[in-house]
């Protein structure tokens, strides 16, 4: 009878342990799982470039020194994923998708969307180097201006030296009178120029610069020189102009809402390592500056180098010509505060 006893409280006591090992663990006993930070967290940020993935320069370069940095930086917070170039969105609709949302952040010219941020179309004609800018107050005032139209200026994303734009044509210019009736065609940040050296103006895509100088719809048009050799431009231009004139005037805007959802830390990483590309570009950009004219030079087109004389006329009154066609397209004070901005006392 005693061992009977025995045999059935051992059986009860397997069986009060064996409940208690399968009953659920109080909620405070259970260990929180770690957060990562790809659980939920991750920040995208869709990118699309005004330039072709071709382009060395202006798209490779930007990409692999300035996005996949900051996505490393981020460690997994934040993700730039590169979209592609014009085949994704036309270059003139490029500003208009940052505002609204439909991708994130561009690397686009900012006379593409100069009618959502009114004053930034002259960013080229800054007599600052994008590193000066950052220090003068340049910077801030032209994020300003972004920020009313529902953007956020990271920087420049082709912060570059004087004489970043060049002329091409199919008719040898010497003198100030070979420009006078001249066909040109290109983005409006040039009409003026070629309105104050005597020519006839016309707006052209990108994409259609080598099928109009083909065709000879126009005689001539200005571009960099990595657009020109992207496009083709070595195939139906027979002369280019020296001395080139003026900065890039692209830069790097971000949807306003959705920077404002990046937490202060990344936006700090962000402004920082756009400065510190900034301040590599510039060199990096005029060595290859060189080296593409040479590249196109060898190809058969001739390059003109203007007489000094003829040089100085025809910087002056292209950067003349930009200022007076910015203001009859916007009339009031914005140009004449971004002209005081832009020029050195």
């Amino acid at each position: 009878m005693k061992k009977k006893r025995m045999l059935v409280s051992v059986v009860l006591a397997l069986l009060l342990a064996y409940t208690f090992v399968m009953l659920p663990m109080p909620a405070y006993a259970q260990p929180a799982p770690k957060p990562t930070p790809s659980t939920g967290e991750t920040i995208t940020l869709n990118f699309v470039s005004f330039a072709p993935a071709a382009n060395v320069v202006e798209f490779q370069y930007i990409k692999k020194e300035l996005l996949e940095k900051i996505n490393q930086l981020a460690g997994g917070r934040l993700v730039i994923q590169v979209k592609g170039g014009p085949e994704v969105i036309p270059p003139f609709n490029l500003g208009a998708a940052v505002k609204n949302g439909t991708i994130d952040m561009a690397c686009i010219p900012n006379a593409f969307f100069e009618d959502m941020v009114p004053g930034i179309g002259v960013t080229h004609l800054s007599a600052f180097t994008a590193v000066e800018e950052r220090k003068n107050g340049v910077y801030e005032a032209i994020g300003e201006l972004y920020k009313k139209g529902g953007m956020f200026y990271l920087g420049r994303g082709e912060a570059t030296d004087q004489g970043y734009f060049i002329m091409f044509v199919n008719k040898p210019v010497e003198k100030r009178e070979d420009f006078k009736g001249l066909r040109f065609g290109g983005t409006t940040s040039f009409h003026g120029q070629y309105r104050e050296l005597g020519g006839v103006a016309s707006t052209l895509q990108t994409t259609e610069y080598n099928t109009a100088m083909e065709r000879g719809q126009v005689d001539g048009l200005t571009t960099s020189i990595y657009i020109a050799l992207a496009y083709g431009l070595q195939s139906v231009s027979k002369y280019v102009v020296q001395p080139g004139f003026w900065r890039s005037s692209v830069a790097i805007p971000i949807n306003l809402a959705k920077w404002n959802k990046i937490p202060p830390d990344l936006q700090k990483m962000m402004i920082s390592e756009m400065a510190a590309f900034e301040a590599k570009f510039a060199p990096y950009e005029l060595e290859q500056r060189n080296v593409f004219i040479k590249k196109f030079a060898d190809t058969g087109a001739k390059l003109l180098n203007l007489a000094p004389d003829v040089a100085n006329w025809f910087v002056a009154a292209s950067t003349e010509g930009a200022w007076k066609y910015a203001q009859e397209r916007q009339p009031g004070d914005i140009i004449p505060k971004m002209r005081k901005l832009l020029t050195k006392k």
